[in-house]
C-alpha cells in the first residue's frame, strides 16, 4: 500500500465545534456545514462527531450528499443549500427530514406534487452573492406562493459573498438588505422560525447576523476564512485537524546543471540530494506548489524541486534523509508546521480549495 495518507482528528473537530457552540446564545442552533465531504475530511465521520458536540443541523451542497449521510445512519435535520432538481424532489422527500432550498416557483411546484402538506422548506434569498437565491423585492410573493403550495416556510436564509473581509462595507449593505426582506416577510404574515444568515467569518465577526441557527464550514475543521481571522483562530484556540502525511520513497543525487521533473523547472545549482515523495496533484497536491513550496522532514522545511507531478513530487533534502523518513505537507512535525493557510497563500487561493482538493485515492486515517 502507498504510504501516503491524510489522519484526521475528529476530537480537534469536536473541540472546534464546541468553541463555536459556545460563541451562540442557547437559543442559536449550530448548522454544520459537511458538503464537499466534510471539506475533505470525510462528511459522515465529521457528521457524526459534530452532532455529539454542539450542532443540531447539517448543511450539505447535494441530494447526493444527504442520501450519503442518511444511508450511513445521520438522522438530524439536513439543509440543502441549492435548491435540487425537478426530478430530484422525490428523493428528497425519500430521506426524511432533509429540507430542500427554494427560490423557484419550478422549485415550488415539484416539491408539493412530490412531499405531504406542511413540508418544511428554506427559502433562500440572493442579497447580493448573485449566484443562486430569490431576488429581495420578490421574496414575499414567492413566501406566499409557498404557502398557498401547502408547504410550510420553515426557513428563510441568504449567504454573505465578502465576509472574509470584514472591513468591506458591502457586508452591511447585505446585513441591512436581509433585515428588510425579515421585516416585509413579517409584515404579510410570514413567521419562519429558522431564520440563518452567519457562515463562520459573520458567526465570529457580528452577532447580530446570528439569528436563530448559524452555518459553520470551514472554522469546524480549524481553517480560517481568510488571513484576517488567524490572531482570532489562535485566540479562541481553534486548530486544523488534518495532517497530510507521506514519506520519502526513493533518494539520489543530482550534480550541478541537472535539471528535475518535467520540463526540467528547476536545476541544481550544486550538488544536490533529492527525495522522491509518493503523492502528486492526482491526490491533490497543486502542480504549481512547487514554486516556492516546502515539505517537513524530520522538523526541517524541505523545499520542492521540479514541477510536482501526478503521482509524485521531489525534495531537496540533507544528507541525512533516509528511505522511509516521514514527510508531512500539512500539519505539524516537531516545531515546524505547515498550514492550510499558508499553501493557500503561495498558491494564490483559498484553504477551502486546497482542503477540498484533497484526493479521492489519499486514504483518511481517523
Amino acid at each position: 500500500m502507498r504510504p501516503t495518507w491524510a489522519e484526521i482528528d475528529l476530537e480537534i473537530i469536536s473541540k472546534n465545534t464546541s468553541i463555536f457552540r459556545d460563541l451562540l446564545d442557547d437559543s442559536v442552533e449550530l448548522c454544520a456545514v459537511v458538503k464537499a465531504d466534510g471539506y475533505g475530511h470525510g462528511a459522515v465521520e465529521v457528521a457524526k462527531r459534530v452532532l455529539t458536540s454542539g450542532a443540531t443541523w447539517l448543511a450539505v451542497a447535494f441530494v447526493e450528499e444527504a442520501a450519503a449521510l442518511r444511508k450511513e445512519g445521520v438522522k438530524a435535520p439536513i439543509l440543502i443549500l441549492s435548491e435540487p432538481r425537478p426530478n430530484e424532489m422525490e428523493e428528497v422527500v425519500r430521506l426524511g427530514a432533509v429540507r430542500p432550498a427554494i427560490y423557484t416557483k419550478v422549485g415550488v411546484d415539484a416539491f408539493s406534487k412530490a412531499a405531504e402538506e406542511d413540508a418544511p422548506v428554506h427559502l433562500k434569498v440572493d442579497t447580493g452573492m448573485h449566484r443562486v437565491g430569490v431576488r429581495p423585492n420578490k421574496a414575499v410573493d414567492l413566501a406566499s406562493y409557498i404557502s398557498e403550495s401547502g408547504l410550510q416556510l420553515e426557513g428563510v436564509f441568504t449567504h454573505f459573498a465578502v465576509a472574509s473581509k470584514p472591513s468591506d462595507s458591502f457586508n452591511r449593505k447585505q446585513i441591512e438588505l436581509f433585515d428588510q426582506v425579515l421585516e416585509d416577510l413579517t409584515e404579510e404574515g410570514h413567521a419562519p422560525k429558522i431564520v440563518h444568515q452567519a457562515n463562520t467569518a459573520a458567526t465570529l465577526e457580528w452577532p447580530e447576523t446570528h439569528h436563530s441557527m448559524v452555518r459553520v464550514g470551514i472554522g469546524l475543521y480549524g481553517t480560517e476564512p481568510s488571513k484576517f481571522f488567524s490572531e482570532r483562530f489562535k485566540t479562541l484556540g481553534l486548530k486544523p485537524a488534518v495532517w497530510l502525511r507521506s514519506e520519502v520513497s526513493h533518494l539520489q543525487t543530482v550534480e550541478s546543471g541537472e535539471g528535475v521533473g518535467y520540463g526540467h523547472r528547476w536545476k541544481a545549482d550544486k550538488k544536490t540530494h533529492i527525495a522522491t515523495i509518493p503523492i502528486g496533484y492526482a491526490d491533490g497536491i497543486f502542480r504549481g506548489w512547487w514554486d516556492g513550496g516546502e515539505v517537513l522532514i524530520g522538523g526541517s522545511h524541505c523545499p520542492i524541486r521540479g514541477v510536482v507531478t501526478m503521482d509524485s513530487l521531489i525534495a531537496e533534502v540533507s544528507e541525512s534523509v533516509i528511505v522511509g523518513d516521514e514527510v508531512v505537507l500539512l500539519g505539524a512535525q516537531g516545531d515546524s508546521f505547515l498550514t492550510v493557510s499558508d499553501v493557500a497563500e503561495l498558491l494564490g487561493t483559498i484553504g477551502y480549495e486546497v482542503l477540498t482538493s484533497l484526493g479521492a485515492r489519499v486514504p483518511r486515517r481517523y
